[in-house]
């Protein structure tokens, strides 16, 4: 599977690391950002819906030391459906052709300094 933005293979290795990460983290939302109250704003993905395409992007600014590190799609049965590995110079978006059958979706993303943080559940039809 490739992801359009970034032309890179989204690889076995990249969901097994968000698969990692998410089972250590203590996962983030709107309503529940924790000790990084205040932070959502910048921290939640937003997913935009365009028939099966689903398009997540962060409001987060990218810097050597600050950054966005993966950002991932989970359908409604809590499979990986998209994943991609950021370094500090690329853009947190990943757009993900949903596998027919998808429901609804959640994006996540993981950034070095605040967490794993997770938009609402969104209906995909």
């Amino acid at each position: 599977q490739l992801d359009s933005n970034m032309g890179a293979l989204l690889s076995k290795d990249v969901k097994s690391e968000v698969t990692a990460l998410e089972s250590k983290a203590t996962i983030l939302t709107a309503d529940k950002p924790g000790d990084m109250a205040g932070k959502e704003g910048k921290h939640v993905p937003k997913v935009e819906l365009r028939q099966s395409v689903a398009k997540v992007t962060v409001p987060h600014g990218m810097a050597a030391d600050h950054w966005i590190q993966y950002i991932w799609l989970k359908d409604q049965a809590g499979t990986i459906v998209g994943a991609a590995k950021l370094a500090h110079t690329d853009q947190p978006t990943l757009s993900v052709t949903l596998p027919s059958g998808t429901t609804s979706i959640t994006a996540f993303e993981s950034c070095n300094l605040h967490g794993v943080w997770a938009s609402a559940s969104i209906k995909a039809d």
